[in-house]
């Protein structure tokens, strides 16, 4: 993985798509295993925001697997 801008506010990077798969399975790894009332403790994120991301990585794991 390579960031390939950095700013105030957000970061861009490239990712493989083993990247990515690792960063959804441990999302949803996360939100299995953690109980709610310590999620947003633990993680720094609320459960609603990591189910978010993981759905957007999701989204683009399917767009790889049909430009293949």
């Amino acid at each position: 993985m390579d960031s390939t801008e950095i700013d105030a506010r957000q970061v861009v990077i490239a990712a493989t798509r083993d990247e990515l798969a690792l960063i959804a399975n441990s999302l949803n790894e996360s939100l299995e295993a953690v109980e709610d009332w310590e999620f947003q403790t633990r993680l720094g994120e609320s459960r609603e925001a990591a189910r978010a991301l993981g759905s957007q990585i999701n989204g683009l794991l399917d767009q790889l697997r049909e430009v293949e």
